[in-house]
This record gives C-alpha cells, structure tokens and sequence, in this order.
C-alpha cells in the first residue's frame, strides 16, 4: 500500500483551488463580442417576394428602409439589443420598445400584435397575430433577417414570411 504524504495532500488541494480561483475569475471568451449590436443600421423590409399561406402573402406591399439606432448589453449571460431610435411601427399594435435577445447565433425578437388585414374594398380589419424575428450576422457586418407570422382569424388567416437587411450606416 502506497504511504500518502500529508504535504502532497495540501499542495495538490491548494493546485485545485488555485486551479478553480483561476477559472472562475477569467472572463467569457468572446462571447459579448459575438453578441454586440450597436449603432444606426438602416433596415430594408420586403426584401424579394413575401411567402406563406395567408392571402396579405400575395397583396402588393414595396420594398422600403428606414434607419433605426440600436444598443446592446450584456449582463447574466444574456445579451439584448434594443431599438433606441427612429421612425415608430407604422401599426400602432406592436409592442414597444422593440428588444432582441441573442441567442448565440442570431438576435431574435417575438411578438403578439394585431395584423392590418387589407380588405378588398380598402377597409382594415383588425386580427391576433404573433411574429418572430431573426437577424443573423453576416461575415461584411450586415445582418440578414426574417420574419414568420401567423395570423390566427379574419380574412388574412394564415403566414406570411419576409425577408429583411440591416445594414450600418
């Protein structure tokens, strides 16, 4: 049987608590790096065709950009980016203030809203919808995003799908 040396025990103690002090005091590595989302981008939405089963799927809707100011925080181990500037939703449902949450590939936002369903006749009608968001970073700085929603009753029940940019400006 081998003997064990009481000076071993303390010595190999005081490396593993060393070892432990060390690794609890080093910063993440880049992770609040990877999750940083500052600054002014200007954000095209309806980039190329919408998709989805929903009749507004199919209704004309252009392509536009406007800037928006963005600033991100890390705390916890939870990074967010929040909308700080620029032109309101033009649908007065939407949850404000607009806030992504990184999820260690993609800033990701969802939402419960009330659609604008255009009637043929031009009137508006009203309908529950919930939307999620994605931005992926891309290697040039942009970001590429998406929306799905579902519209859940009315007349544009359904999904629509659209693809959007943000770009710094």
């Amino acid at each position: 049987m081998a003997r064990i040396d009481r000076r071993s025990v303390i010595a190999l103690a005081g490396l593993c608590a060393a070892s432990v002090a060390t690794a609890l005091w080093l910063p993440p590595v880049a992770f609040a790096d990877a999750a940083s989302w500052n600054g002014d981008y200007a954000i095209t939405f309806i980039v190329g065709p919408k998709g989805g089963t929903s009749v507004a799927a199919g209704q004309p809707e252009q392509q536009h950009t406007e800037t928006y100011g963005l600033q991100s925080t890390c705390a916890v181990g939870k990074c967010t980016a929040t909308i700080t500037s620029g032109p309101p939703p033009s649908n007065p449902t939407v949850p404000q203030p607009v806030q992504f949450t990184w999820d260690g590939s993609a800033w990701t936002q969802a939402s419960d809203f009330q659609w604008q369903c255009m009637m043929p006749d031009g009137s508006i009608q009203w309908n529950p919808a919930h939307a999620e968001v994605r931005y992926t970073p891309q290697a040039d700085g942009s970001l590429a995003g998406t929306m799905h929603t579902e519209i859940f009753s009315g007349a544009c029940q359904g999904t629509v799908d659209m693809n959007m940019t943000a770009e710094r400006v």
